[in-house]
């Protein structure tokens, strides 16, 4: 796929000197969404970040024979930064472009090198929309340079982004027929990729459920500790509330198996809160 380059935050940062895991705390910090590119002589990388959460990866070698996408093309580029011949971009994009370009690394490909001298794009775009296909079409020149790519959802419209001369990506949903038409006029070569992966809706909501779990174990936890300082103060005996608690988890563990005390599921000591 042609990643599209976002707003420029830092640029050309060398390995040798930059600490990947730093930087990445700093933009978890900072809430950032957007894109981190690296280049080191026999590979390269990108990694995609919504609201400063890691949510996706694609690692390949130079010669393009081998591609890793998820949790271990994370994991490889992780490693690979500590190396210190390599370079870091890092491009700022909405979180809900992240999410679009994270959502359609895994997938194949339908038709390669489609050419508007023999297939009508208007027309493939009303078969796409029937079948409500998932995934993107990239549009090139007839020289084979990239002018653009154009994401699907549901056989929607969903984002478009251009190249322009200077490099920079342009977005523009509203500029998608214009640019279609414009691409039937000049003639483009195209080809159609179907998504393996989860739609872009799919793919924001992950994160943010899980940050809405965590906000809502420490309510609890903090609820449960007040309680227990309650009743063991009240009680004059420490260990009281814990007691009773274990007790109504046994209690209510037929209804909620996750509360079985035994199976450690959801625990509570010491006032921390812990549930798997």
């Amino acid at each position: 796929m042609i990643f599209p380059k976002g707003e420029v935050r830092h640029q050309n940062l060398m390995t040798a000197y930059t600490e990947l895991s730093a930087l990445l705390s700093t933009l978890e910090l900072e809430n950032f969404s957007g894109t981190i590119e690296l280049e080191f002589p026999e590979n390269s990388g990108i990694l995609f970040i919504d609201s400063g959460k890691i949510i996706n990866a694609e690692t390949r070698s130079r010669d393009d024979s081998k591609r890793i996408i998820g949790q271990e093309a994370i994991q490889t580029l992780l490693a690979l930064s500590k190396q210190k011949d390599g370079v870091l971009n890092v491009y700022q994009l909405s979180p809900e472009r992240v999410a679009i370009l994270a959502s359609n690394l895994q997938h194949e490909i339908l038709f390669k090198g489609l050419s508007t001298d023999f297939t009508r794009l208007d027309r493939l775009l009303l078969k796409l929309k029937e079948e409500k296909h998932n995934g993107f079409i990239e549009i090139l020149t007839k020289e084979n340079q990239a002018m653009g790519i154009l994401f699907l959802e549901d056989g929607e419209p969903a984002e478009m982004f251009t190249t322009s001369g200077s490099g920079q990506s342009v977005f523009g949903r509203k500029s998608i027929p214009t640019f279609v038409e414009n691409a039937i006029k000049q003639g483009a070569i195209f080809n159609v990729y179907r998504s393996q992966g989860k739609t872009s809706r799919e793919v924001a909501t992950v994160p943010r459920e899980r940050e809405g779990q965590k906000d809502l174990i420490l309510i609890l936890q903090e609820i449960l500790s007040r309680a227990e300082k309650l009743v063991d103060d009240l009680s004059r005996q420490k260990g009281t509330f814990l007691k009773a608690f274990k007790k109504s988890l046994i209690e209510k563990s037929e209804e909620f198996n996750f509360l079985d005390p035994f199976a450690g599921d959801f625990d509570y000591r010491e006032g921390t809160l812990r549930f798997t």
